[in-house]
């Protein structure tokens, strides 16, 4: 893997790791991040961002408007189903209640398709 690849990889990864988190913190009120962890990413993302600013990646509209000068996705107001899908996932491996995967989900108050597609792709 080239070190164009392995930057782009990288930049992807970390604006996932961005997004999911934030959801976590400010929707949920659930981080499973230290703010340290957080702010690491963050500044990874920026620099990687800055260094590679035509860089194609899901959602890189929303992660640049995110990365202002406070650099806090607290603005954010609808997260890409696949991220919340992520982050429910995170969550729910963290935690692990004894309750279901869908169950989990609805509780917090997000419908039940996002948690049924997230549970079959959990199964495998």
């Amino acid at each position: 893997m080239s070190r164009a690849d392995a930057n782009l990889a990288l930049l992807k990864r970390r604006a996932l790791q961005f997004l999911v988190h934030s959801f976590l913190y400010y929707r949920l009120d659930e981080p499973v991040l230290s703010d340290e962890a957080f702010d690491r990413i963050t500044r990874e993302l920026r620099r990687l961002r800055k260094a590679h600013p035509q860089a194609e990646f899901p959602h890189a509209k929303l992660v640049d408007e995110a990365l202002g000068p406070e650099d806090t996705a607290y603005q954010i107001r609808n997260y890409p189903p696949d991220v919340i899908t992520s982050a429910f996932k995170l969550l729910y491996g963290q935690l692990q209640p004894e309750e279901g995967f869908v169950e989990f989900v609805e509780r917090r108050g997000y419908r039940a398709h996002l948690a049924h597609e997230a549970e079959a792709e959990r199964r495998g």
